[in-house]
This record gives C-alpha cells, sequence and structure tokens, in this order.
C-alpha cells in the first residue's frame, strides 16, 4: 500500500501527541474479550512504527545536524487532515514539519543521507 502523503517532521512534533484530527491513528487498548477498552494518547513516532507494514520503515535524517523523520501515510483532504498538516510547518523553515511529494522526500533523503556518510 502507499500513503498519499509524505511529512517531514522536526524531532520535537514527531515525538509530540497526534492531535484529535488524527484520532483514528491512535492506539487502542483491547480488553480481553477483544473489544476495544480505550483509545491511547499516540505520538507521531508510534504512528510510524504502526504503519510500518503499510507504508513502510519511517525514514530519519539529519539536515545541518538537526534531526528530521519522515512519514507516509493516508490523509483525507475532506476530514481536514491534509490541511492540518500543511498548518504544522506555517511560519517555519525548510524542511520542518513540510509537506512533500513523492519525489520531494526522495530528493530531501538523497541529499542529506549521503552527507551524513561522507562526513
Amino acid at each position: 500500500m502507499r500513503g498519499n502523503i509524505f511529512i517531514c517532521l522536526n524531532e520535537q512534533t514527531y515525538n509530540s501527541e497526534i492531535p484529535d484530527i488524527l484520532s483514528r491513528c491512535r492506539r487502542v487498548e483491547f480488553s480481553k474479550d477483544g473489544s476495544s477498552s480505550k483509545i491511547l494518547p499516540t505520538t507521531f513516532a508510534q504512528m510510524g512504527e504502526d504503519n510500518t507494514t503499510d507504508f513502510g520503515k519511517v525514514q530519519s535524517l539529519s539536515v545541518d545536524g538537526v534531526n528530521f523523520y519522515i512519514l507516509q501515510f493516508n490523509a483525507s483532504w475532506l476530514n481536514g487532515e491534509v490541511s492540518y498538516l500543511k498548518d504544522l510547518g506555517k511560519g517555519l523553515s525548510y524542511p520542518n514539519n513540510a509537506l512533500l511529494l513523492n519525489a520531494e522526500a526522495r530528493k530531501l533523503l538523497e541529499e542529506n543521507i549521503s552527507k551524513e556518510y561522507e562526513g
């Protein structure tokens, strides 16, 4: 499966709890009979771990010594998820919390992973 969104999160956002608008991505605790009993606080990092089977491993990179994480997942245009994610990067310099196309995510990784190995 392929996601429709790539987002490059800074470390602070990556380790923060996902908002209510993405509540469908939260972890759920189940009772012994298998029914869901509790929705758990979930970080973007945990969401990335949970979606590894569908979208692959979260890609980590360093830009000028700052850690970033690229996640791929499905986000809804209709329910406002894409707008929320777009606003995460408002007022921040690239690549902080930037929505990316597949080619842009690939280029960002290629440019910065190769630098890590050169140094």
